[in-house]
């Protein structure tokens, strides 16, 4: 059995993409759920960024 292996039921993914301002240097983010049973995950990842 390999040690990696995921049990469970996929049911989304969230995409966080980070891009920087080129004049301030300032970093943002863009952040992608793929459905809308992941947007709790994805307001969490949203809100933590926010703080950086």
């Amino acid at each position: 059995m390999k040690k990696d292996k995921i049990i469970g039921e996929k049911i989304g993914v969230v995409s966080v993409h980070i891009y920087k301002e080129p004049t301030t240097n300032t970093p943002f983010f863009y952040i992608k759920s793929e459905n809308e049973d992941v947007l709790p995950i994805s307001n969490i990842i949203e809100d933590s960024l926010k703080l950086y």
